[in-house]
C-alpha cells in the first residue's frame, strides 16, 4: 500500500500491508483488497470499512481514523478520492502514459466529438478507444456505462485494458463532475477540447462560476510529458472561436491552442451550411485549404462539433482529405438527433437535450429543415436544477408548433410539480398570443403515441431529454424506457391503422 501512496501528499502509513487489488465500494472488496472510503452524496465509505474488512480487505485508506483488526493496513490521506486516483493508477501502471489521450468537455455536444475524434483517429492509423455518457469501446467491444466519466478506478482499469488490446489513443468525455471529484486527476491528457459552455450541473456546483472552474481545469491539466511519449505528441488545446467564454479558456490553455467554429478568425472554420433533416452538408477550412463535406448528422451545432474533431486531427498533422473521409463515415450517434426511420412522411428525431440551449439548439435546427411543423416531447429530470424547467418550457414553445410535456426522470421529485414548473414558461408564451399546441401528458409512452398521431407530412417530431437511456427512474423504481423502441411501435401501430 505504501508503493501505491508513494508521492501523495499528507499521506500517513499507520500499518502497511501488501494488496492484490482496490475496490472504494465496501460490495467490491475481494480478499487481499485495499478498501478507500470515499465520502459520497447520500452515504460515506467510512462507514462500510468494518464491512470491507469481514469480506477480506487487508487494508483500509481513510480520511479519519476507523477501528481496524490487527494486521490490517491503515493509511490515512487528506482526500481518498485524490488518494484512490493516486493509487489507481500506479497499480495498472500508468496507462495513459502509453496512450494518446483526447479529453472533450463542454456543456453539449461532447459525445458527438467524441464519436467523431475516434473516428478521425482510427481513420489516422491510431487505433482508439472511446469513453462516454453512451457506451465504452475498449478494443472491438462495446460496454455499457454508468457515469459520463467513471470513478478513477474504472477509468485507470479500462486505460489499461484498451492499451493491453492494441489501442494507442482513447477519447474520452470528461464531465464537469469527473473533474470537480477527482476522477481524472491522474490521467495524463494530451489535447484537450472545449464544445461550448450553457446552463448545466448548477444544482452540484452551485454558480456559473464553480462550472466554469471546474471545466477549465482539463486545459490546465493538458501533459507536458506529452512530448516524451513514443507518438510524438506535442499537447495542445482546440477552443470553440465562437463560444462567449472563449476568452475565459484560452488563459487557462497556456500551449498551443487550435480554434474552430463559423467565426472568421477561426482556425478550422465552415462556410456556406445547407441542412436536410438527415445530414448536412458544408465547407471546411484551414489553411488555405477549402473542401466540401456532408456528415450524417443534422443541424449548425453538429457542423461546430464535426469542426472540433477535424481540429483534433490537424493537431495531430493528419491531411485534409482524410480527416473529412472520416467524419463522413459516422453514420449515426445513439440519442444524438438520431433518425428513427419511417416511411409514413414525416421524420422522428431522438435527442439527449436536456438544458435549455441544447433544446433550443435541436427545436432550431428541427424548424430550419421541416417542410411542416415542429412537435416536441420532453421533461425534465428531478432532483436537478429547477431553475432551468420553465426556461425550457419557454424554449419548446417559443419554436414549436406543438409541444407535449412529460416525466423525464422524475426520481424523488412529484411528476407534477417539475410538470408545473416547466408549464410557467409554456404558458408565458401562449400568454404573448404564441400560436402553439399543448399538451400535457405524464406517461411518457402515451405522449411520443399522441405525438406521433399527430404528425403529418413534412413535420419533424422531436423527443427531447433520455437520447441513449433505455430506462426510467422513478421514487420507488426504475423500469425499462426507450424513446427509440417506443417510437418504433408508435409508428408501427400508426403504419397499420392508416393502411386499414
Amino acid at each position: 500500500m505504501s508503493e501505491l501512496l508513494k508521492g501523495l501528499k499528507g499521506s500517513l502509513i499507520a500499518g502497511d500491508a501488501e494488496v492484490t487489488g482496490l475496490a472504494y465500494d465496501s460490495r467490491e472488496v475481494r480478499p487481499g483488497f485495499a478498501f478507500v472510503a470515499i465520502r459520497g452524496f447520500k452515504l460515506d465509505g467510512h462507514d462500510f470499512a468494518g464491512d470491507a474488512v469481514q469480506r477480506g480487505a487487508r487494508a483500509i485508506v481513510a480520511e479519519k481514523a476507523v477501528p481496524v483488526p490487527p494486521g490490517t493496513g491503515l493509511a490515512l490521506v487528506p482526500n481518498t478520492r485524490k488518494a484512490l486516483s493516486h493509487m489507481a493508477a500506479a497499480f495498472y501502471g500508468y496507462p495513459s502514459h502509453e496512450l494518446l489521450v483526447v479529453g472533450i468537455t463542454g456543456t453539449k455536444g461532447k459525445t458527438t466529438v467524441c464519436h467523431l475524434v475516434k473516428s478521425v483517429l482510427d481513420a489516422g492509423g491510431t487505433r482508439a478507444g472511446l469513453i462516454g455518457t453512451v457506451h465504452n469501446i475498449v478494443g472491438e467491444e462495446v460496454r455499457p456505462v454508468t457515469h459520463t466519466t467513471p470513478e478513477s478506478l474504472d477509468l485507470q482499469r479500462l486505460c489499461r485494458e484498451m492499451a493491453e488490446k492494441g489501442c494507442r489513443a482513447v477519447t474520452m468525455e470528461v464531465s464537469s463532475h469527473a473533474l470537480s471529484l477527482e476522477r481524472v486527476a491522474d490521467i495524463e491528457f494530451d489535447v484537450a477540447v472545449l464544445t461550448n459552455i450553457g446552463r448545466d450541473h448548477l444544482d452540484f456546483h452551485g454558480t456559473i462560476e464553480n462550472y466554469l472552474s471546474a471545466k477549465a481545469k482539463l486545459f490546465e491539466m493538458v501533459s507536458e510529458r506529452a512530448k516524451a511519449k513514443q507518438l510524438g505528441v506535442a499537447p495542445f488545446s482546440v477552443l470553440n472561436r465562437d463560444e462567449p467564454y472563449f476568452e475565459y479558456f484560452y488563459r487557462h490553455a497556456g500551449r498551443e491552442v487550435l480554434t474552430y467554429g463559423f467565426s472568421p478568425e477561426s482556425d478550422v472554420r465552415a462556410e456556406d451550411v445547407v441542412c436536410d433533416a438527415t445530414g448536412t452538408e458544408f465547407t471546411l477550412c484551414f489553411s488555405g485549404k477549402k473542401e466540401r463535406v456532408r456528415i450524417n448528422l443534422p443541424g449548425r451545432f453538429n457542423v461546430s462539433n464535426a469542426l472540433a474533431a477535424a481540429a483534433v486531427g490537424f493537431g495531430l498533422s493528419m491531411d485534409i482529405e482524410k480527416v473529412l473521409w472520416s467524419l463522413s463515415q459516422v453514420t449515426r450517434v445513439p440519442g444524438r438527433i438520431d433518425v428513427v426511420p419511417s416511411d409514413l412522411g414525416f421524420t422522428v428525431w431522438v435527442d439527449y437535450a436536456h438544458t435549455p440551449e441544447s433544446l433550443k439548439n435541436v427545436l432550431s435546427t428541427a424548424r430550419e429543415v421541416a417542410k411542416g411543423r415542429v412537435i416536441a416531447v420532453f421533461g425534465c429530470g428531478g432532483d436537478r436544477d429547477k431553475g432551468k424547467r420553465p426556461i425550457m418550457g419557454k424554449v419548446a414553445a417559443e419554436i414549436s408548433d406543438v409541444v407535449i410535456i412529460t416525466n423525464d426522470n422524475p426520481r424523488s421529485e412529484k411528476e407534477d410539480e417539475i410538470l408545473d414548473q416547466i408549464e410557467e414558461g409554456i404558458v408565458e408564451v401562449i400568454g404573448r398570443s404564441k400560436d402553439v399546441v399543448y399538451r400535457r401528458i405524464k406517461d411518457r409512452g402515451e405522449a411520443i403515441r399522441e405525438a406521433i398521431k399527430l404528425a403529418r407530412p413534412g413535420d419533424i417530431v422531436v423527443l427531447a431529454g433520455k437520447g441513449h437511456e433505455t430506462y426510467q427512474v422513478f421514487k420507488d423504481k426504475t423500469v425499462h424506457f426507450d424513446d427509440r423502441e417506443e417510437a418504433k411501435k408508435a409508428l408501427l401501430e400508426l403504419g397499420r391503422n392508416r393502411g386499414s
